[in-house]
């Protein structure tokens, strides 16, 4: 064979390499995704028929993933109907979108494999090989504290039963936290590929999941309290279940997402596409509102503020130039202001909230303080307690935050799962925490409900019937039954009828308020194990799914009340200290650091995107101040998407297709 031959012998071999692998990737992608939808626990044949329009979609333009997850991502979630964990739709959205990509990938380098790709921005290479040994080593780090004495066989195997469930202080919740991060991972080359017009694609995507989110939170404040009640002590969630042990996950992603509705009322030009984005600002700042929390407040005020004044320095300006645009902006801003007075001076919750500032600042302060004790040795110190660690060692390790209760699944020595529920973890511990699940409610009558279980001591319950979105109780039906202790481990059946009001809408909207059932173990250190729960309607029919717990804890989740303190530290910077390190602190905040320099670069060159997704992340990284961010994976992969997009906006070249609101591909 001639050198000529070898060598392009040599090249077809590589070429094919190039073309196979993203193409075996995009398969394992797909497959998976498309096999755990199949065994979705609500909706298997639909949750495929989206999952394959998906990677349809995504092989068809790939370049629109930029723009297909942050849409979809915030309402990418149903854990409250399927009883998922560890996992839920969103992560197979990602996998289905990066199976469609990577096929495509495939597909674009066997027909023309001289084609020039766009690659990963060399501003970004070093975070291929930083990130992937810090990330593992947290992830081993947080496997290993959480297996103790035992081996690692039986750590994995432990993880293996758990499948797509667990708890936050088990060894799953290690990656529950890690997955994010892996996902943003394992995107970004398949983002790079497809660069051109990202951040346009991004900045859209982000102004629809925006609207998602606002269209939730309108209708579970007209449903649960009303759209102008200001006096109730109801603090929204829209579509994120995570919240169901606190935090504030809505808080994060409104604080991250508002830059881009103010930038959609920028660009739009006269017409009904300002109109649509400036009634787009006004939700979104109602919505804002309406969390009632006041980092997100001061955030989101700061984050006007920073657009104007370096839209004003970097001479950034509006597509349609004409009196008429500048006017109707300033008719929004007082509009804005406006929005805020009328909350703040028309109820009463707002007020005292900010009247008790003083005394939760302190402690909250007290808070950090006995999170940042947990951190006992150096080498704690320098690389964590162990990615999803946070929870268990608090929880253990403070009076203060001493977990209010458990829910614990078991596969008893029959075959059949079990659940066991304990009360406080001692006495005094303030807050509960229930076995819940959702159910359609039936106006008039009263529930009962018959429990089949067992316990080794005499043990009160709490069993509530309540309209309930997920944090909020409002009209409940209730009975405080006793159980037995009982000297045979089969257990009995215990029978109670709720009492309260019945279920009777009081108007159009409240009629389509859902129900909870939620049972609590009120003793402290008394552990009840339920093999049944029945909850009969009035018109004597069972209506709970899974009752019998055959298919493990499918259509089952939790719900904390009063008491969030054990799962989260409040704080973004303090989370990554305690549970990656210093070390993991640092490469973070440079990955960070670096964004806000591209975005600033491409703010200086007058890219409009660029100051956008510059006071995204910087808002970003402000609200977590008060608030812990990297625990919510949903919440996070946004965080990482600004932060990959931030090298493409540097380039003034993308500021015709920024500033004009038709060009590109979206």
């Amino acid at each position: 064979m001639s050198r000529s031959a070898g060598v392009e012998a040599g090249n077809s071999t590589s070429a094919a390499v190039r073309a196979g692998m993203p193409g075996l990737c995009g398969l394992w992608f797909a497959t998976a995704a498309l096999g755990v939808a199949g065994q979705h626990p609500v909706a298997p044949a639909l949750a495929v028929a989206v999952l394959c329009i998906v990677v349809a979609w995504a092989a068809w333009r790939p370049g629109d993933l930029w723009f297909m997850l942050p849409a979809f991502l915030p309402v990418a979630s149903f854990a409250p109907w399927t009883g998922w964990w560890l996992v839920d739709e969103s992560d197979l959205l990602i996998l289905a979108a990066m199976g469609g990509a990577c096929l495509r990938w495939s597909l674009d380098a066997w027909r023309r494999p001289a084609a020039v790709i766009h690659r990963t921005p060399r501003s970004m290479r070093w975070v291929y090989w930083v990130l992937p040994p810090v990330l593992l080593l947290g992830v081993w780090r947080g496997l290993d504290d959480a297996r103790g004495a035992a081996p690692w066989t039986a750590l994995l195997a432990d993880l293996w039963a758990q499948g797509v469930y667990g708890d936050y202080d088990l060894p799953g919740n290690t990656l529950r936290v890690a997955k994010s991060l892996v996902w943003g991972l394992l995107l970004m080359p398949v983002l790079y590929r497809a660069g051109e017009g990202a951040p346009l694609r991004l900045a859209r995507g982000m102004v629809a999941g925006l609207a998602l989110v606002c269209a939730a939170v309108v209708w579970e404040r007209g449903v649960y309290v009303g759209g102008l009640d200001f006096s109730d002590h109801y603090r929204i969630t829209a579509w994120f279940w995570e919240m169901h042990v606190g935090g504030g996950a809505i808080d994060v992603y409104l604080a991250l997402a508002l830059p881009f509705a103010w930038w959609a009322a920028w660009i739009a030009p006269h017409g009904w596409r300002w109109w649509a984005a400036a009634a787009l600002v006004l939700v979104s700042i109602y919505a804002v509102l309406m969390t009632y929390s006041r980092g997100v407040y001061l955030s989101v005020a700061l984050a006007l503020i920073a657009l104007a004044v370096l839209a004003h320095k970097y001479h950034l300006v509006a597509p349609d130039g004409s009196v008429w645009h500048r006017r109707a902006m300033v008719c929004l801003l007082v509009a804005l202001v406006v929005e805020a007075l009328g909350v703040l001076l028309g109820g009463s919750f707002m007020p005292g909230r900010l009247a008790r500032s003083d005394q939760d600042l302190y402690q909250r302060f007290a808070h950090w303080q006995r999170g940042v004790d947990l951190l006992k040795t150096p080498g704690q110190w320098v690389l964590g307690l162990g990615l999803g660690r946070l929870p268990a060692h608090y929880s253990t390790q403070t009076l203060e935050g001493a977990l209010p209760g458990q829910v614990r699944w078991v596969r008893g020595t029959s075959g059949r799962t079990q659940v066991w529920l304990s009360g406080p973890a001692r006495p005094g511990v303030k807050g509960e925490l229930a076995l819940a699940q959702r159910v359609a409610l039936a106006p008039g009558g009263a529930y009962s409900v018959r429990l089949h279980g067992y316990a080794g001591a005499s043990a009160l319950l709490k069993v509530q019937l309540c309209e309930r979105h997920l944090l909020y109780s409002f009209r409940c039906q209730e009975q405080m039954p006793r159980v037995l202790a009982s000297g045979d481990d089969a257990g009995g059946w215990l029978e109670a009828r709720l009492q309260g009001p019945a279920f009777v809408p009081e108007g159009a909207l409240s009629a389509w308020r859902e129900g909870v059932l939620s049972i609590t173990v009120v003793q402290a250190k008394t552990p009840v194990r339920l093999d049944a729960v029945e909850l009969i309607d009035p018109q004597g029919r069972q209506i709970l799914k899974n009752a019998a717990f055959a298919q493990g804890p499918r259509h089952w989740s939790s719900i904390a009340h009063a008491n969030f303190l054990p799962w989260h530290i409040d704080n973004m910077q303090l989370e990554l200290l305690i549970e990656r390190g210093l070390l993991g602190w640092v490469v973070l905040a440079a990955w960070a650091v670096g964004a806000l320099v591209l975005a600033a670069q491409g703010a200086a060159r007058q890219n409009a995107l660029a100051l956008v997704v510059g006071v995204s992340i910087a808002t970003t990284l402000l609200i977590g101040a008060v608030i812990s961010t990297i625990e919510i994976p949903r919440v996070s992969i946004m965080l990482w998407l600004l932060l990959i997009v931030s090298p493409l906006v540097r380039n003034p070249s993308l500021n015709h297709r920024v500033l004009n609101p038709t060009g590109g591909g979206g």
